[in-house]
């Protein structure tokens, strides 16, 4: 689906940089606000610092993708695609290197394995081929594209069915104090950060509603693989996972019709 639409439109039409920085500022103030707070709340230990983090700083790409299209059509989606890009390579570094700072009962990767796991990424694959092809001019065959743009149908549904492998209702009131923190600033300063940056930088229209939209979504089920591939706190962040879902439901409806009184143009 990435590699469908990514490719499939010039990148050069769009003010792709001031999107790069909006969302890529975004992530950055996130994770600096999990780092302040956990600063001044030392009693977490390393592997449940890990969980407020992901929990603060993802963002499920499926379902940010998917209502990008819904509400705006193909337009939307290669916008939020190509958002979704620039945020993706940040936050596993950023992710990656919170595990291997703080979780000293688990593996501690190198720079090599910590290169290797990004390169590993789907994700991070499906961006970097789709915006290769954009930027040389190459064009797919058309068989291939008919089986990609196929397969990229498929792949929201499936993806959205695959959200709830990670999710254990668990002893929420155990984690009551990442589950606050995380949705605090998953669902009230992202969403908020994003809107101000977007403006300061002068998008406007659908670009400015779709950076929204990828900062307003619950944090992503992948979370809680690589907590547990990692040594972190997987219990917590399953909790994490499946509280912030549940919010959504509630949230996003709220700021759909914030984003309402946003122009249009």
């Amino acid at each position: 689906m990435l590699i469908h639409n990514l490719a499939g439109k010039k990148i050069g039409d769009l003010p792709w940089l001031k999107i790069l920085v909006t969302v890529e500022g975004g992530i950055l103030l996130s994770a600096v606000l999990v780092l302040l707070w956990w600063a001044s709340n030392r009693d977490l230990d390393g592997p449940a610092f890990t969980s407020l983090f992901q929990g603060g700083v993802r963002f499920n790409t499926f379902v940010a993708l998917a209502l990008a299209e819904n509400l705006y059509g193909a337009d939307g989606l290669f916008v939020a695609a190509l958002g979704a890009g620039f945020m993706i390579l940040l936050i596993n570094v950023l992710c990656v290197t919170a595990f291997s700072l703080t979780v000293t009962g688990g593996a501690r990767p190198t720079p090599g394995k910590i290169a290797l796991d990004l390169l590993r990424n789907p994700l991070i694959i499906g961006c970097a081929v789709g915006v290769g092809l954009n930027a040389t001019g190459l064009k797919l065959p058309v068989a291939l594209d008919g089986i990609l743009s196929l397969s990229g149908r498929a792949a929201f549904p499936l993806g959205l069915l695959a959200v709830g492998a990670a999710y254990r209702a668990g002893n929420l009131v155990q984690h009551r104090k990442t589950l606050v923190v995380s949705s605090v600033i998953q669902f009230v300063i992202k969403p908020a950060a994003a809107w101000w940056l977007a403006t300061v930088l002068g998008l406007t229209g659908m670009a400015v509603c779709v950076a929204i939209l990828l900062f307003s979504v619950p944090t992503a089920p992948t979370a809680y693989i690589l907590s547990r591939q990692m040594g972190g706190d997987h219990e917590s962040m399953a909790s994490i996972i499946t509280v912030q879902t549940c919010l959504s439901f509630l949230t996003l409806p709220v700021t759909l019709w914030l984003m309402q009184g946003l122009p249009h143009g």
